[in-house]
């Protein structure tokens, strides 16, 4: 039970350690920061990702906080050809280089400047076509060439088109996300009904190829500042003290187990006491019957025995009850044969002129017979 409740007692230490770990992970990670671009040409983020996965197909989302007038403000941009590329307020929406969407969607993008809205563009090679989403509805679309690819090796810049393009972006990110499958409408508007604070769905989490809390690690480029947005801060808030509530709840459910197990422990115990003496008594029980069962072989042993003995005797009586039947017979053929004598007058010496005795070997069971034959004359005469 000791070492029971020390093995409780760490599992509870681990689980505060793994939540307090998980809470100082989102804090080392700024998974609530937002990034701030100085309005220059020389802050940005730039790192080649790795675009293997994103080829045939992908989702990129963000939320944008335009602070600049103007055409030219670039949040991302990838590779200096206009690979993806699109500017705060709609007017350019490229993919592949092309110039399609430019100017088309400037009347989907209606956020006024300093309000946070949702960003997200899809593109698979299956359907070519590359769909824009502005505050999770659809803004606009473009078919691209049949078996254009995603190119891979380019430059991915935060804060501008590409470095000393002059299309600074000036303004606030959150979420900078990159997916690799096609998200559907219905997830597009799904994370931007959930709000700017939201984490990434569970079952997109898979899928995330370029992730935010990693961009934020990343080496900046002249003035790019970490915030918190107040109302994400409040929900990181909110999100610790569910965490905190999940603790307590894992800890009593953790108490309740080890009530539950004490009691299991203690009914294992009287069952285990209930067990050795049932074991004893069918011990006892198992003497007993082996001790019957010698009694009875030898039982059986003596019956087999008195059997035999009552077979010989049944022989015998048999035996005597011919015996018997066959000097009766000879004394009625005595007492009844026509012969010079007559009854009255017979000796037992007359039985010797019978047919059984009369001229007839003397043998020992003729000697036998005649005996038994002499006491019944002897006794009528």
């Amino acid at each position: 039970m000791f070492m029971f409740r020390l093995i409780l007692i760490n599992l509870s230490l681990l689980a505060h350690a793994v939540l307090s770990e998980e809470i100082l992970t989102r804090s080392d990670r700024k998974s609530y920061s937002a990034l701030r671009f100085a309005n220059d040409e020389s802050s940005y983020i730039l790192f080649t990702p790795k675009m293997d996965k994103l080829t045939d197909k992908f989702s990129l989302c963000l939320w944008i906080k335009k602070l600049q007038a103007g055409n030219i403000q670039c949040p991302f941009g990838y590779t200096s050809e206009y690979e993806i590329f699109m500017t705060d307020n709609g007017y350019y929406n490229r993919v592949f280089g092309s110039s399609v969407l430019d100017r088309a969607l400037t009347s989907k993008f209606t956020t006024p400047a300093g309000s946070w809205f949702p960003y997200c563009s899809t593109w698979s090679l299956d359907s070519r076509t590359y769909k824009v989403y502005v505050n999770g509805l659809l803004a606009g679309t473009e078919t691209t060439p049949s078996g254009r690819k995603l190119k891979t090796g380019g430059k991915l810049v935060l804060g501008n088109m590409y470095s000393g393009s002059g299309h600074r972006f000036g303004g606030e990110m959150y979420g900078f996300n990159v997916f690799s499958k096609v998200l559907t409408a219905v997830e597009v508007a799904t994370m931007a009904a959930r709000g700017f604070c939201a984490d990434i769905p569970v079952e997109l989490q898979k899928h995330r190829v370029i992730k935010w809390e990693e961009i934020v690690k990343l080496i900046r480029c002249g003035t790019v500042e970490d915030f918190v947005d107040p109302n994400c801060a409040e929900a990181a808030v909110v999100k610790v003290g569910e965490l905190l509530s999940q603790l307590e709840d894992e800890e009593n459910r953790a108490m309740a187990t080890q009530r539950q197990l004490q009691t299991a422990v203690s009914e294992k115990n009287s069952l285990e006491i209930s067990y050795n003496q049932s074991h004893a008594e069918l011990l006892k029980v198992q003497g007993l019957f082996n001790s019957t069962q010698e009694d009875l072989k030898e039982v059986k042993i003596e019956l087999g025995a008195t059997r035999g003995k009552l077979t010989e005797t049944t022989t015998d009586l048999e035996d005597t009850q011919s015996e018997l039947e066959d000097t009766q017979f000879e004394l009625r053929n005595v007492t009844e044969s026509i012969c010079p004598l007559h009854k009255g007058n017979l000796t037992k010496w007359d039985i010797f002129y019978s047919p059984t005795y009369y001229n007839k070997t003397f043998t020992r069971h003729l000697y036998q017979r005649l005996r038994t034959t002499w006491d019944s004359v002897s006794s009528e005469i």
